[in-house]
């Protein structure tokens, strides 16, 4: 046989297959065909940074805040919104004795250096004069040791000559003394 193109069918029975055929073929001439809707996407309406109310800033005057030290130096009191900076009061007296306070504060730091220094100073001058009369002890002794030293030598030239005199001068057989042996 040759081969057939398009689907298979079933060769046992024909007419209950056909009938199949039939009733799928027939459903599907009855069905219409449903209409495809179409919709439309919604955009959502954009919004950028919601803006922020600004803040009112109060004055202390409106808050009623108590001013805590009344008294205030001209120098100190700044307005609201000002940049903030230097002041400079014209107030000679309190200048001069900030001054002062700050100059004797340093000339007592010197001062305290300088007498460091000069106790330091003081120290090493007694430390130089100790080892000065170290170094006069020791030569003082080395001294004597030589002294001691060239009259031993003198002594000893003396003794011998004495000895050779009263060797010379006395010439007296001397007594055997007895010896004993053990054996």
């Amino acid at each position: 046989m040759a081969p057939i193109k398009g689907k298979p069918t079933a060769t046992k029975s024909k007419s209950k297959g056909s009938s199949k055929v039939m009733k799928s073929s027939s459903s599907s001439k009855s069905k219409k065909p449903v209409p495809i809707k179409t919709t439309q996407q919604k955009t959502k309406p954009v919004s950028h940074k919601p803006e922020r109310k600004k803040k009112r800033v109060y004055t202390e005057k409106e808050l009623d805040i108590p001013a805590l030290n009344s008294i205030r130096p001209a120098g100190v009191v700044k307005p609201k919104g000002v940049k903030k900076g230097k002041t400079f009061v014209d107030d000679r007296e309190g200048m001069m004795a900030i001054l002062s306070m700050v100059q004797a504060e340093k000339e007592g730091d010197l001062e305290s250096k300088m007498m460091r220094a000069r106790q330091l100073e003081e120290v090493r001058e007694a430390k130089r004069q100790e080892a000065e009369k170290r170094e006069e002890m020791k030569k003082k002794k080395m001294d004597l040791v030589k002294s001691e030293v060239r009259k031993g030598e003198k002594d000893k030239k003396r003794r011998k000559t004495t000895s050779e005199e009263k060797d010379v001068s006395v010439d007296l057989p001397k007594k055997s003394k007895k010896r004993v042996s053990f054996g």
